[in-house]
């Protein structure tokens, strides 16, 4: 059976999870081995993990890291795998990987590269099918939703997973509920400020923000507290009367390591504040056990006990219940972590694994769900987005028809909200690429070969008047048999 709790890392390269992650991730593993700090008492404000049991550890690399080179993608793959199995995630997992490094010429490593959100969230999202038919269930269940989308095609090797849900105005039976197998997926990737402010850790963040925002289900709890959830079933062969009815809903959280914006405090000042207050009150408390036992505590035992030293390693709730922190005092396997990914370990890296805080601490924030309705009048919401992203030309002679503010006014007035966080690409220009209605078709055919799910199109002609028309389409544009 799928396990009850799923840890999904995101990064953007091969060695973030070394150089940020490695207090998280033990943390998280800590439970599966003899370590007496693996779970601490709750009531001081620790999390405790039900039955002493670890969950399920992924890491999912959105680039093999060959900025410099092609040759690059493999080496960097292959240190990645040596990092991880130090850390202590394996590379396989229940007859799976569990940790996937990918290689995509539209996710290329590079501050110039630009990830599209969609694409980063369509990415995730088929390695969440791919966990649904590693953990998939055995035994058949009697119900199946009536409203399913399908991501990807399938494929005949291996058998095809769909993604479902439900429309909001049906209800769901008791007997329904009864056959979901219900699992936790925590997401965990960079905040919104990409912790070293990498353009690629930026969008590996707002892929994350639009799958959560756009792709899941939004309901709302008990607590009436927004919750986002995914529910997958195996694909109904059209063929077969007998339709496939086990159900996997993952119950979708995202949680962001916080950013550390001043470089004094990134990697000097953090160790009066963090390091030295817990070294002098372990140094007093030893001090005190000694006390203790010389004057015959043992013997009087009136008071009871000392209270016990709580241990620097462990995951702490902050008092706003939606962000902890992750603590672990081991310099010595970040660096030989580090020093797996040889290809990077230059010697800068080399101070920040031994001065940096995200050698030792891990700041977690839960990333909120966005349950507002879009209003197209409220200019306080039109403000609050960020502006348009142009992908960058490697010929910068050739400007754009429109100016940023114009692309900024024809965003809010013309493009669906779920389009408004994805980036602006330039396919076809008659200065840049001639006057040529087969070049346009031609560029556009090879554009629209190379996305994966939307596939909106904005045209955009200046006349010799200085006007400008054109128009938006949300389906892709083909040519006509004729």
């Amino acid at each position: 059976s799928p396990p009850q709790e799923i840890w999904l890392l995101i990064t953007a390269h091969p060695d973030d999870e070394s150089m940020f992650f490695i207090p998280t991730l033990r943390n998280l593993l800590r439970p599966n081995q003899l370590d007496k700090h693996a779970v601490v008492d709750a009531a001081n404000g620790h999390r405790q993990r039900p039955n002493n049991k670890s969950p399920t550890i992924q890491i999912l690399c959105l680039s093999n890291g060959d900025y410099r080179d092609a040759s690059d993608g493999p080496i960097r793959t292959n240190e990645m795998h040596k990092a991880c199995s130090l850390i202590g995630v394996p590379n396989k997992q229940n007859n799976g990987a569990a940790v996937t490094v990918l290689n995509d010429d539209r996710m290329k490593d590079g501050p110039n590269e630009v990830w599209s959100p969609n694409l980063v969230s369509q990415t995730v999202l088929e390695h969440i099918k791919g966990l649904a038919s590693t953990f998939c269930m055995e035994g058949g269940i009697s119900c199946k939703p009536e409203h399913e989308y399908l991501l990807s095609d399938p494929t005949e090797e291996a058998q095809s997973w769909v993604f479902m849900e439900k429309k909001a105005t049906q209800r769901t039976s008791m007997s329904e509920k009864e056959c979901i197998q219900s699992i936790s997926l925590n997401l965990l990737t960079f905040d919104k400020d990409g912790v070293s402010r990498h353009p690629n850790h930026l969008d590996t963040f707002r892929g994350i923000q639009y799958l959560l925002n756009e792709k899941c289900h939004i309901t709302h709890g008990k607590l009436e507290e927004p919750m986002a959830t995914l529910r997958l079933c195996p694909e109904t062969n059209p063929s077969n009367k007998e339709t496939h009815d086990n159900i996997i809903e993952f119950n979708v959280s995202a949680y962001t390591l916080k950013t550390i914006p001043n470089p004094l405090q990134k990697y000097f000042l953090w160790a009066f504040v963090d390091i030295i207050p817990y070294f002098f009150t372990w140094l007093f408390q030893t001090v005190w056990y000694l006390i203790y036992f010389l004057m015959g505590g043992l013997l009087w035992n009136k008071g009871g006990h000392p209270q016990t030293i709580q241990p620097f390693s462990g995951i702490k709730t902050m008092p706003d219940g939606k962000s902890f922190e992750c603590r672990i005092m081991d310099p010595i396997l970040v660096w030989r972590a580090m020093a797996a990914h040889h290809s990077q370990f230059v010697w800068y890296r080399r101070l920040s694994v031994m001065f940096s805080r995200y050698t030792y601490i891990n700041d977690l924030e839960k990333v909120p769900i966005d349950t507002s309705p879009v209003d197209d009048d409220d200019e306080d919401d039109i403000a609050s987005l960020p502006p348009v992203v142009a992908i960058k030309e490697e010929d910068s002679s050739h400007q754009f028809l429109l100016t940023p503010p114009q692309m900024n006014a024809l965003r809010e007035a013309l493009i669906p909200a779920i389009l408004h966080h994805r980036p602006w690409k330039r396919i076809y220009s008659l200065s840049r690429d001639g006057d040529s209605f087969v070049a346009f078709q031609k560029l556009l055919e090879d554009w629209n070969r190379k996305q994966i799910g939307d596939q909106s199109t904005l045209l955009i002609v200046k006349t010799t008047a200085g006007d400008m028309i054109g128009g938006f389409a949300d389906v892709p544009i083909i040519p006509l048999a004729s």
